[in-house]
């Protein structure tokens, strides 16, 4: 609901409240005496007239609407042939809708709205929220071509207008910590939220940056060995 509309409906419901209750009181309750009495001050008349004028405002209004808005279509005409026509429901449009942006498992449609117009179009509003922060205006783009390429398999070219609305992301994406990040912490100690894994890969990474060299006891005992036996040969 638009900002002007809730503004509108909010000044009504309270104007008709307050209309109601002034002509209400002096009739029934037990202030009725004073309400009555309150009906010759000026201001008060004033006050009242204006709240009923824009509460039969807005009865006309909500009237008018009542008997001249439309219904929703639950059918949409893809094609006519004399006195034959092929119809398929809004139902079917959303769920065509709904399986085009959860085919890669990428997106989830939390809502489709298919609305169908009396000459045939359609018009699809979707709200989408990744499972993972992506590039939306490059997906965005993505996902509007394979709607419409999609919709037009069930609907022809009935479709008018793909709206698509992005939600926040379920999971952001995770950054990798920097060895300096993790040495920058007192004693050198991996926190919790980084795996041990993960902090003895940067370390090894580290020294292998610096130009260390390691070389495996077990060569070294080897090594050793041989130089031994060497030795006891040539005395």
């Amino acid at each position: 609901m638009g900002g002007i509309k809730r503004l509108c409906l909010t000044v009504f419901g309270l104007c008709g409240v307050l209309c109601l209750c002034a002509l209400a009181l002096p009739w029934v309750g037990p202030f009725r005496e004073q309400a009555t009495a309150l009906l010759d001050n000026y201001y008060y008349w004033t006050a009242l007239q204006v709240v009923f004028c824009v509460t039969a405002l807005g009865v006309i209004v909500t009237l008018l609407r009542g008997l001249f808005t439309p219904r929703q279509r639950k059918t949409v005409v893809i094609n006519r042939s004399g006195h034959d026509q092929i119809t398929v429901t809004t139902a079917a449009i959303q769920s065509q809708a709904s399986h085009v942006v959860e085919s890669d498992g990428r997106f989830v449609a939390e809502r489709v709205r298919v609305g169908a117009k009396k000459r045939g179009g359609v018009n699809v509003d979707l709200r989408i929220r990744p499972r993972h922060t992506v590039n939306l205006t490059q997906e965005g783009s993505r996902i509007h071509d394979e709607l419409i390429s999609g919709l037009s398999t069930i609907c022809g070219d009935k479709v008018n207008r793909v709206n698509i609305e992005f939600l926040e992301a379920e999971q952001p994406i995770e950054v990798e910590p920097t060895y300096e990040d993790v040495e920058s912490l007192d004693g050198g100690q991996a926190p919790l939220q980084i795996p041990q894994s993960v902090y003895d890969r940067l370390s090894q990474k580290e020294d292998e940056d610096e130009g260390g060299i390691t070389v495996p006891m077990g060569q070294t005992d080897t090594t050793a060995s041989d130089s031994s036996a060497n030795a006891e040969g040539e005395v």
